[in-house]
């Protein structure tokens, strides 16, 4: 599926696309989030490459999709007070703003939206002028990628920033990397955002991390799942 065809008049029917689950831990080892992304096993295109180019239509479907999906388990996110995160783009900003979807937002109380880090222009206009009022929180995804920087959260209050993995990564092989990360993020907790540390791949990342004012780590130490696995596994690491 190349770029181009992304942006011909797709149907959900032409995409073969399953939905899974990467875990966010606290510092206890309590699962705390999850965040909701696209698979796409028969296609080339990366879910990054895909979303940056497909129509809306087909992206507004696969939005209400997922939503769908976390409305199915609504008691076992409450029960558990897991939060859940959708990735949204400057189209999907607009969906929400829709009296039906906003009502089922609210509803549900757990769904809360991360920003991608390709949607400039939802980072450096539509938060700031044109947000609607939303029942859920908006977090800041990929903080450090080059996009996603410090002027992103001038403009708008992100309750929750997630830094990206390559962003950590370089500051782990880096002299005196662990203390400008610890100095980051105490920066940001300090200004009322909850940190998410994204690319936690192995035990030598946590114990790097240990000790640091962050709310929670993402990576792909833990497998991702399904929404059938996930409801069913335990939510202490």
């Amino acid at each position: 599926m190349s770029n181009t065809m992304l942006n011909d008049p797709l149907s959900r029917s032409d995409i073969a696309i399953r939905y899974v689950y990467q875990k966010m831990f606290s510092p206890e080892g309590k699962l705390v989030a999850v965040e909701c992304l696209s698979r796409f096993d028969r296609s080339a295109v990366s879910p990054e490459d895909f979303f940056r180019n497909v129509n809306n239509s087909l992206r507004e479907a696969i939005f209400i999709e997922q939503l769908a999906q976390a409305e199915q388990h609504r008691d076992w996110f409450l029960e558990n007070a897991v939060f859940l995160t959708i990735n949204i783009d400057d189209h999907i900003l607009s969906v929400l703003q829709r009296h039906d979807i906003a009502e089922r937002i609210e509803r549900l109380g757990y769904v809360h939206f991360e920003v991608a880090e390709y949607s400039i222009s939802l980072l450096n206009h539509a938060l700031a002028s044109h947000l609607p009022p939303l029942k859920a929180s908006l977090w800041l995804d990929d903080f450090g990628s080059g996009y996603a920087g410090i002027n992103a959260i001038r403009g708008y209050h992100f309750n929750y920033v997630k830094i990206d993995k390559g962003f950590f990564w370089h500051l782990k092989e880096k002299d005196h990397g662990r203390q400008l990360m610890q100095a980051l993020i105490t920066f940001l907790s300090k200004n009322n955002h909850r940190v998410i540390i994204e690319g936690v791949e192995n035990e030598e990342h946590q114990r790097w991390l240990s000790g640091m004012e962050w709310f929670a780590m993402q990576g792909f130490y833990w497998q991702e799942v399904s929404i059938e696995q996930l409801v069913q596994e335990p939510i202490i690491s």
